[in-house]
């Protein structure tokens, strides 16, 4: 008889688990409490026009073992993801001109501010390597004061809802840097796609083959009958939500508010970039998202999303500087495993309360199915 493998979630990392567990000869299903899979990353449309209600998300790896899995499912168009960002070069001064600026910042554009001055020393008297223990004074190491004023400041307290010093450093050599080698590209990566459609048909074609159960939430309370159904569980659920204790942990979530505008042109776009950053204190957004640059939609409409922060939602972990939420969603798995008789195993971005890509969370996926096929075919 087949071991039997119960997953909670069908995000990418549930999705991907999925799929590998049922290609070793486990008989797998996900569960999902919404009425769709596809998680964070899922894409939707108005009047045609595909748009991402849970802001940018970009599909960017150079891990081969990912992009040789991505590409089996459809993930195969390429697109190169370049940012802008609005600055005002007097945050405080309502009449100045904003300027667009590549992000991450680049030090040839910079050197046309007339602020190059006062950056080029403060840059000139930087330490050898960013430090700080928490995400202000590594990012002020690693740029200088003003430009970490007119680039990260406001947009991290819009972001976090709380003041940079308060915020661990931990992730912010992954999402912060200061170039000088001309790459305008935001990402680094070897490969880089976007689909035509949005994410949702690469993660349908990886569930294809799995049973999956929509409209169906999973908690602490069916662990009992999780028992006697499965010989192992993977939940790649926030734990809070799992454990029914909604505010033990931290999260920020965003709220896109999009709109739809009907144009001529079908190649026609509102704003100058997919991404366009708006750290300045002077509007409430973070930035803009127009996905019709990154899908190249030919279309008679766009929609433009301007990234709301602080709705009340499960989309960032937010990580202090003293580390409390992390341990707090330790202790919160080792409370749900002891609930359990069987195995349980907590992948993926929300489970284990980290700050990650796409492709790392398939990542994820790939490692824990490893693990449970080891454990469960000992």
């Amino acid at each position: 008889m087949r071991r039997r493998i119960g997953i909670v979630g069908a995000g990418w990392t549930g999705a991907v688990a999925g799929r590998l567990l049922t290609e070793a000869g486990f008989a797998v299903e996900v569960m999902e409490k919404t009425s769709v899979v596809g998680g964070h990353s899922r894409a939707e449309t108005m009047n045609g026009v595909v748009y991402e209600p849970n802001g940018a998300h970009i599909f960017h790896t150079s891990n081969a073992a990912v992009h040789q899995f991505v590409n089996a499912h459809g993930l195969t168009r390429v697109y190169d993801h370049k940012v802008l960002t609005e600055i005002f070069l007097s945050p405080d001064d309502g009449d100045d001109e904003g300027r667009l600026l590549s992000w991450p910042p680049q030090v040839d554009e910079l050197k046309e501010l007339p602020v190059w001055p006062t950056v080029e020393r403060e840059l000139a008297s930087l330490p050898p390597e960013p430090a700080g223990d928490n995400f202000e004074d590594y990012v002020v190491s690693m740029m200088g004061r003003t430009l970490y004023d007119l680039f990260i400041r406001d947009y991290t307290a819009k972001q976090w809802g709380r003041p940079a010093v308060d915020l661990s450093a931990r992730f912010a050599p992954k999402r912060v840097e200061l170039r000088d080698d001309g790459h305008r590209g935001l990402f680094r990566d070897r490969w880089q796609y976007f689909p035509p459609n949005g994410i949702n048909e690469v993660i349908e074609s990886v569930l294809s083959t799995v049973a999956v159960t929509l409209d169906t939430e999973i908690t602490v309370d069916d662990a009992d009958r999780l028992g006697q159904d499965y010989d192992a569980v993977v939940i790649t659920a926030a734990l809070d939500d799992f454990a029914r204790c909604p505010g033990e942990l931290e999260w920020r979530g965003i709220e896109m508010r999009s709109s739809y505008t009907p144009t001529d042109d079908p190649a026609r776009v509102l704003t100058p970039a997919y991404v366009t950053n708006r750290p300045s204190a002077r509007v409430p957004y973070t930035r803009t998202v127009e996905t019709k640059h990154a899908t190249g939609q030919q279309i008679g409409g766009t929609v433009v999303s301007e990234e709301m922060p602080g709705a009340p939602r499960r989309h960032y972990p937010v990580l202090t500087a003293d580390g409390a939420n992390e341990r707090r969603n330790a202790e919160l798995a080792q409370t749900i495993a002891g609930h359990f008789d069987i195995p349980v195993y907590f992948a993926g971005r929300l489970a284990t309360y980290r700050y990650i890509n796409q492709d790392e969370a398939i990542a994820d996926a790939m490692a824990v199915a490893e693990r449970v096929a080891a454990d469960l075919s000992g």
